[in-house]
This record gives C-alpha cells, structure tokens and sequence, in this order.
C-alpha cells in the first residue's frame, strides 16, 4: 500500500498511469467531478483500455460537458459514462494493477496542486473483501445511473448556460425526464449491509454456475470432444478446461487478454459464440497447453486427494502437490509478495515452484480464529452440510474470520470445490470467469 499526498511526498496519480498499461484489463472509476480529460480518459483510449466512468449527477454539471462529449462523440461500448446522483467517491480501480481510494476528482489541480491525499493498493494485495465490497459500490453506482444520451448532454449545456446567466432553475433540472433523481443510499446497520453483499454474491456465483453446468453439458457430447480426451474425464473438468484453451489461444494479443473486446462482440449472442468455440475445440488434434494431462491425469489425482474419504488424513506434501495443480493457487504465488509467505528478498527471483512451495506452507501452517486448519476449512465447504448449500459455505470461508485462511481467495476455493466435485460445481476461478465473458456472458471477474 503506497500513500499519495502529491508534492508533500512526490506521490502523484500520473505516477501510476505512466506505469499502468501494460497490465491495466479495464479502468472502473468512480470519480464525482471530472474536468480533464487528459488525466484519465485519454489514457485509456490511447492505450485501448475499456473505461466504465461514473460521474456525479449535479445541477452544478460535476462532470464537465467537454468531458461528457468526449464520451458521446466516442459511440464505443468499451468507453462509457454515466451520471450518478448523490455520488462523491474517488475511487479509480486499474484492474490488474492495482486501486486508488482518496479525495483527488479528476481535476489538473486534484491531481497536481490541491492538498489531496489516498492510497493505492496493487492488484495482489487486494483481498476478496476489499474487492467485493468495491465491485459492490460500482453495482449500486450502476444501478442508480442515468446514461450519458444526447438528451442528458444537451440538459447539461444548457444547464451550464443556465449557470452562467443565473437563470439556473434547479426543480426543472430534477424534473427532465433524462435524469434518474436518486434519492441516495439508505442508512442499514452492518448486518443487513452484509446480508446483502451476501445475497448479491450468491445470486452471481449461481448465475455463473448454470451457465458453467449448461457448457459442462455440451461439451461432453461426441461431436463436441478431442479425441484426446478420456471418457472418464468428469464433464465439469471438461468445461473448465475447453475455457482454459479459450482463453489462452483466442484472447490473447501479444501478452495482454482483450476478452472484453471479445465480449463487446459476444454478448449479443453468447450462445453462437459457445457453440463457435466448441466446434474449434473438437477439431483440435492435439490439447494447445497441456489440456490432456490436466483433464486425464492431475483431475484425478486432485479429486481423489480432496474426496470426503481422504482429505482429513492428508498430508503436508500431498497438499503441497494439490497447490502445484492448481492454476489459480500457482498464479496468486507467481505474484505474492516474497515476505508474506516467508521467503527473504535476496535479490534473485524465486521460480514458480518455490513460491508454490512457501505459499503451500503459509497456508497449510495457518489457523482461522475459531482454530480451524486448511483441511478442515476444505472439509467444511466440501462437505459440512447440504450440497446445494455449498455457495454459501464458500460465502463464509472468504468473509468470515471464523473460516478464513489468507492466500486462499475466491478464485483458489472456487476452484478446489470444482476439483473436489467437478460433477456438480464445475471448476470456477478468475481466468474461468474471463473466457466466459469473452463468449459474451455478463458475469463477474473476481480478484484472487
């Protein structure tokens, strides 16, 4: 976490998009007033990164109309704004670099002269907590918008005529049709806050997992398997990996996934796109990234060391090889920090393994509050009551103390149920949830 305070400590916000672009998916900024457009937004149409941008919704035209028409005058799906009233956050998230939270609006003296001050958080410290919780703000921002249209264009010039000659009439602003008057968030004590998030949660991750079951069901039809792929394979670890082999071979451009162009031009029709994809991976003579032993020699392994009947009695190696096949555990240890699982910084990089092997043995040596170890926080989400039941055991072990272990985030439990029940939960995990939405499914990329 770094603090930016501008020239009190040399800090500024252009420090983080001079360095940004190369690992920047997408910018979510929730930002109420916007005056500049070279800080922000030109930035991402240089670097074709796509923008969702709300601004606050205000008779004093927050959001600046030479703002506003850049938007308009864009006609892109990929570079959208809209207007929010009661809105008065700062907060401006890279994804896949990382999130900055303060006061600084998207101004040139905000960002270079004005006293402002925030934290920037790079992507892999940012827990699934922080993550839901601001995926959650940008869902009520969204939800209680009103889209930038040349009808709210044209209310805003006039508006700023309006201004300008003191002839403002604010009852009239609130009155158009083109706006959307919130009337702002509710005060709910922290509980009913939680039960929210909670439900929010649960009604995505079973929305995704239809669509998952429904993918897991054709792709086990014999028109729609390589031939290198086993009988037994069971057909959830089926559908996670004709996803992997999507991802990685059709959404990459040079070392960046464009999956979300690919779902500006999927989402009309998701259901071609699947059924495009499917016919290429069953003409495929050979698995393009080790697809064939995943599916024919390390899910078995897997299931059979995290069954019902195995997992109390499994061992530190043992779990150790459960963390090496595991792509988003072997992802999140290619990034982890080296002092937060152990290993000293000495100046030459660790490789894989050996930050699989620290992280492995950070987890394995970790207790929950309640006591609990690994195996059995597994056990408890595998196993520890009503299968249908399962999402929301999944829901505690990310948010409640009681079952949470650090380092194993939503996408690493998403995945280790999948392998544990690849029948009824098909494998889900950060990068399942991209090649989704690059077949033109509107779901959720989680962080870890």
């Amino acid at each position: 976490m770094k603090l930016f305070l501008g020239a009190i400590n040399g800090n500024y916000l252009r420090n983080i998009t001079e360095n940004a672009a190369k690992d920047t998916e997408e910018v979510l900024a929730a930002v109420a007033y916007a005056t500049d457009n070279s800080l922000l937004f030109d930035w991402c149409i240089k670097h074709d990164i796509p923008l969702k941008f709300y601004g606050r919704l205000d008779p004093q035209v927050a959001v600046n109309t030479n703002v506003l028409s850049k938007f308009l005058n864009r006609k892109s799906a990929k570079f959208t704004c809209k207007l929010v009233k009661n809105h008065h956050a700062k907060v401006i998230w890279w994804r896949g670099y990382g999130i900055y939270v303060g006061s600084a609006n998207l101004t040139d003296s905000a960002w270079n002269r004005n006293v402002e001050a925030g934290f920037f958080i790079k992507e892999l410290d940012i827990d699934d907590k922080l993550a839901s919780d601001i995926l959650q703000m940008f869902s009520v921002l969204d939800k209680n918008a009103t889209p930038l249209t040349q009808e709210l264009f044209d209310l805003m010039v006039k508006r700023q005529k309006d201004l300008a000659s003191k002839k403002a009439d604010d009852k009239a602003f609130w009155d158009d049709s083109s706006v959307n008057n919130w009337s702002g968030l509710v005060t709910t004590s922290p509980i009913k806050a939680k039960d929210a998030q909670r439900d929010s949660f649960l009604a995505e991750w079973f929305s995704t997992l239809q669509i998952l079951r429904d993918i897991s069901s054709q792709v086990i039809l014999p028109e729609n398997r390589p031939t290198w792929i086993t009988d037994e394979a069971p057909s959830g670890a089926q559908a996670d990996q004709f996803l992997h082999a999507f991802y990685y071979q059709k959404t990459f451009e040079e070392q960046k996934a464009r999956y979300l162009d690919f779902f500006d031009r999927n989402k009309s029709n998701p259901d071609k796109a699947r059924a495009d994809a499917l016919r290429w991976w069953a003409g495929l003579k050979a698995a393009p990234q080790g697809e064939d032993v995943m599916l024919n020699t390390t899910a078995p392994f897997l299931r059979n060391a995290l069954a019902q009947e195995n997992l109390a009695g499994l061992k530190y190696d043992d779990f150790r090889e459960v963390c090496s096949a595991v792509h988003s555990i072997k992802d999140y240890a290619r990034r982890v920090r080296n002092n937060s699982v152990g290993l000293p910084s000495i100046g030459a990089a660790y490789n894989i393994p050996e930050k699989v092997a620290a992280l492995s043995n950070t987890i394995w040596e970790q207790r929950t509050e309640a006591g609990l170890n690994v195996k059995e926080v597994l056990s408890y989400i595998f196993y520890g009551g009503k299968q249908d039941e399962l999402p929301n055991r999944l829901w505690q072990a990310i948010n409640d103390p009681k079952f949470k272990i650090d380092g194993l985030g939503i996408s690493a439990l998403g995945e280790l149920v999948g392998w544990a029940l690849p029948d009824i939960y098909p494998p889900r995990n950060g990068r399942t949830s991209k090649a989704l939405k690059a077949l033109g499914y509107d779901v959720t990329v989680h962080v870890q």
